[in-house]
């Protein structure tokens, strides 16, 4: 959901554009008779009291998108509701929502050494100072720890590094398509802060220091790419360096190293089974199945029972005499649960769009910022 300006002098001219998309949707009936498309539905009268309904659900071998909240407009959740249907089509009563969050499985590459260079400059024109980078790993898990070697070296024998001060910062962008073009919004949450101690030298031209810190379980949840979201991270580092002699000058630069956040460490992408087999959510149809709560694990999908193929089998090859009936194809009695075919998931998409009226969805939303004449809802 953005909120986009769209001109208009009578004050009209703000709009909220809203697209909900529902990944899947399943549904399990834990009491009463099953919905008939030949027949009416019986119904039960419940007493007042308390009852319990269990069930069991399990995720296919399926990565959606993790839950987040951010930025505003832009939220994906994972919904559970419980719905009573009322007697004779009347509507029935139907729980809050509870939100369940959701994270990937997403697995780290093996360990990969790499160097991070960047030149800080001074009003886009003169070179300050040269960084160098060194990073032992591409990707980082909760929990881990991280380390780095960090060195700088000043140019210019005026110039001295005054304080070093990073952050550990996690980006939520999502965008979307309007009429003028790609509406995009941005949220940058600090996860850590720190400075580093400098050492107690008068004039501080080169720098050599190790970062370390662990990361944190909170906040932190992998590095992912959705139709309309994305989530990533990265280590910025805010530098002061102050130069001249008898006249000084600060200059306040920064810089930032990407960093890929999976949750689950390389070493165990062969100790869990069936780990390879995860999918992205746009390449599968599998959604969520609801099973018996009794069970350890959903029944198998599997064809028509063994008693059924035979007959059918007859009926089929079988030569069509003048006496015979042809055999009917809509004569098999009805399957139990486990033998029906899954349902696959499908995507649907609902547009609204409205005036934006009043100070909530100002503060809600903020605006967006449109990049005219690109078209394009991908990553």
């Amino acid at each position: 959901m953005v909120k986009v300006d769209e001109g208009g002098s009578d004050g009209k001219g703000e709009w909220v554009h809203e697209m909900i998309t529902t990944y899947f949707e399943t549904e399990w009936k834990l009491h009463g008779q099953e919905v008939s498309p030949y027949s009416q539905c019986a119904w039960d009268e419940i007493e007042p009291g308390h009852y319990e309904y269990p069930f069991a659900l399990k995720f296919p071998n399926v990565n959606y998108p993790p839950s987040m909240e951010e930025p505003a407009g832009f939220g994906i959740r994972y919904i559970w509701t419980a719905q009573a249907d009322g007697p004779a089509l009347q509507s029935g009563l139907k729980s809050r929502e509870y939100i369940t969050p959701y994270r990937p499985i997403i697995v780290s590459i093996a360990d990969k050494e790499w160097v991070y260079k960047t030149t800080l400059m001074k009003d886009k024109k003169q070179a300050l100072a040269e960084v160098q980078a060194k990073l032992y790993k591409q990707t980082y898990c909760p929990d881990e720890p991280f380390k780095m070697q960090l060195n700088m070296m000043i140019l210019h024998s005026d110039s001295k590094i005054t304080s070093l001060v990073y952050r550990f910062r996690k980006h939520h962008e999502g965008k979307m398509l309007v009429q003028q073009g790609t509406a995009f919004r941005e949220n940058i949450r600090t996860v850590i802060q720190d400075a580093v101690t400098l050492p107690s030298t008068s004039d501080l031209t080169q720098l050599s220091e190790t970062i370390r810190f662990d990361v944190p379980t909170r906040l932190v949840s992998p590095s992912f790419l959705s139709r309309h979201t994305r989530v990533h991270y990265d280590l910025c580092f805010q530098v002061t360096i102050e130069q001249g002699h008898l006249f000084k000058t600060s200059h306040v630069n920064e810089f930032a190293i990407p960093l890929t956040i999976a949750n689950l460490p390389y070493d165990q992408l062969l100790r869990i089974p069936d780990l390879t087999s995860i999918q992205h959510y746009r390449q599968s149809t599998e959604c969520p199945l609801f099973f018996d709560p009794e069970l350890e694990e959903p029944p198998a999908p599997q064809g028509l029972p063994s008693e059924l193929i035979g007959p059918l089998t007859a009926a089929l090859m079988s030569p069509n005499s003048s006496e015979e009936q042809p055999p009917s194809y809509f004569s098999l009695p009805e399957l139990p649960p486990q033998f029906e075919l899954r349902k696959e998931r499908k995507e649907r998409t609902v547009f609204m769009t409205r005036q934006a009226r009043g100070a909530y969805h100002g503060q809600e939303l903020g605006e967006a910022t449109i990049i005219p004449g690109l078209y394009d809802e991908d990553w």
